[in-house]
Parts: structure tokens; sequence; C-alpha cells
């Protein structure tokens, strides 16, 4: 299959400037809430168990399957909230202090988390990133933003190279490939023992079954789509691991860019319509973060329906599995019925 043109992309960053300027304010945060020696970072005990805080909630359901009842698991960022554009409150860092873990999903997916997470970590608290422990999917040539070049913006424009959001340790949606989130299991299996005392070995393998029980599930599920029919239209280009692990070819994206809190610009929108008629795309499927009249518009100028992805949050009732059900359904439901 030989992929369509990239439409061109914008590097421009729509992140709220009251964010950019709570550097300093994180930090004293932290530091309020920290300890002077590094090294006597403070356990804090829900239930009597201690707490394995998670970021976001797909990857805490995860955990929480690991975990069992070993300990206390809560999760940062509430489910259904654009991880990508997130900010720790003053109690969120005071919870993040009192943790005996954070899970962290890395690559700067958490982007208004990062500081904080570097911060916490210099006050003794562990924190394992799943990035480090996955293969990570590789940005094609022109996949990567943030270059002022590449936009055609330059800084005499007016265009701040510092608030570009680059991701330049490759993509950070690793959670919607189940046997790459399968990866991550027995290092962190290996480092809740270590910090839980306890042997997770039984849970860890009932864990690596279940996903390789849902990637089957999933084939079977986009089978229903025709061979060369899977092309994506996304809100951001967030299902790259979905794409190479069931086949289907990467369009062009509403919101240019691995992070919802890039900005589009006219020539990108109308370069998008058109590469997306002439490669006959279905849909376009919209997500959290997503600005829902720019995606209206798109699937308005291609003539298709815009159909919604739950990409970045856990269903009301179910977890990972569900999540990913879910995904791959709305996906051929799509696809395949308008082959």
């Amino acid at each position: 299959m030989t992929p369509a043109p990239a439409p061109h992309r914008s590097s421009r960053s729509r992140r709220p400037i009251a964010a950019l300027l709570g550097t300093v304010a994180l930090a004293a945060l932290v530091a309020a809430c920290g300890d002077d020696d590094a090294s006597t970072a403070a356990t804090v005990l829900v239930d009597g168990k201690p707490v394995v805080l998670v970021t976001y909630s797909v990857l805490g359901d995860v955990v929480s399957q690991l975990v069992g009842d070993a300990a206390n698991v809560q999760v940062l960022i509430p489910n259904g909230q654009d991880p990508h554009d997130f900010s720790p409150s003053a109690r969120d860092v005071e919870t993040m202090q009192g943790a005996a873990l954070i899970v962290a999903n890395g690559l700067d997916l958490e982007e208004g988390l990062v500081e904080a997470l570097e911060q916490t970590a210099d006050a003794g608290v562990s924190v394992f990133s799943v990035s480090d422990h996955v293969t990570v999917r590789e940005l094609a040539e022109g996949e990567e933003h943030g270059h002022d070049e590449e936009a055609g913006h330059d800084d005499e424009a007016g265009h701040d190279d510092e608030h570009d959001h680059e991701h330049e340790g490759g993509d950070p949606h690793l959670w919607t490939d189940p046997l790459t989130m399968r990866e991550m299991i027995p290092a962190l299996a290996t480092e809740l023992e270590a910090v839980l005392g306890v042997d997770l070995g039984a849970a860890a393998a009932a864990v690596e079954a279940e996903m390789d029980a849902l990637d089957a599930e999933v084939r079977t599920i986009m089978a229903a789509i025709p061979a060369g029919e899977c092309r994506l239209v996304t809100g951001h280009e967030s299902l790259g691991y979905f794409a190479d692990r069931y086949g289907c070819e990467l369009i062009g994206a509403v919101v240019p860019g691995l992070s919802s809190t890039a900005e589009a610009s006219a020539q990108d929108l109308a370069e998008l319509s058109e590469v997306a008629r002439e490669t006959g795309v279905a849909a376009i499927f919209t997500e959290v973060g997503t600005p829902a009249q720019v995606a209206e518009q798109v699937a308005s100028e291609v003539g298709v329906p815009l159909v919604e992805l739950p990409s970045h949050q856990l269903p009301d009732t179910g977890g990972y599995q569900a999540f990913v059900v879910d995904l791959a359904t709305r996906i051929a439901d799509a696809l395949a019925g308008a082959a």
C-alpha cells in the first residue's frame, strides 16, 4: 500500500499562556511540599495501603489490574480530560509527593506535568515511565512538528520556538496498542514489587495473557474492513500505534501534531480536506481536544460523517479492554459500513 502524501502541517501551539508562565509557581509548590532531604519523601497510606499514582485513566486501569489489592491506585488526570492539556493544582502536587510510586506515560504526553514529575522525582518519589519500557514508535519524516522551516514560520513573524511542543523521543500514544502495553508489564511488575514488597508474578502473567487475547479480538473486529480501506483522518495524530499494528493508513489529522495543543492553519485544513477526498476516506474521526467546529468543517468539505473516538478515556463502564474494543469497533463500523 502506498501512503498518501501528508498534508502541510503547522507547528504553532495554542497552549494557554498561563500554563507557560506557571513554571516558577510550580517549582515553588513542589519545593514547599517536598523535604530538604530528597531521600526522605514521606509515603502516604490510604486505607492502610500505599498509594500508586497514575497520570491518566486508561493507563490507570492497567496498573489496577496488575496491582490488585496490594495498593491504593489513584489517577491524577480526570477521565475524559485531555492529558495533553492538564496542569496540576497544589493538591495534585501534594498527592504526587505522598505516592509510593508514580506511573506516567512519558514522551511528554502529560505536557503540563513534566516539571512536576521531575521535581517530584528529585524529592525522592519513584517515577516509572512506561515509554522507557516499550518499543516506541518512531516518527516518519514530516510527522514531528515544531520546526519553523517546515511550517513556513519564522521568529521575525512572531513565532516563539520556546513554546513549540515537540515529542522528540517518538509518538506518546502507546496505549492504543495492547501489544505495546504488554511490553511494559514485566518491568512495571518488578518496580511495583520493589516498592510494595509483594509478589506480582501471577498477576503480571494474567495481564499479559489479557493483552494477547485483546489483540486477537481487535484483529477480528478490524477484519470487517476490506483490505486497503482502513484510511484514517483523526482529531490529532493519536492513532499511530493502532494504525501500525492493525494495518491502517494515516492520511492526516485535523490538529496537525502529536499534541492536541497544536494548531492548524487555514492552509493545513484546506490541504487535509483535499487529500482526504483524493484518498477516498470514509469518515473524519474526532476526539478529546479537537475543536468541534473545525472537525465539522473538514467532514462537511470532504462529504463524510464525523465520528467521535474515545482515544484518551475509559468508557463509563469497563476498563482498558473495553476501551480498546470500543475504539476498534467505532473505527470498523465507520469504515466497513462505507466500503
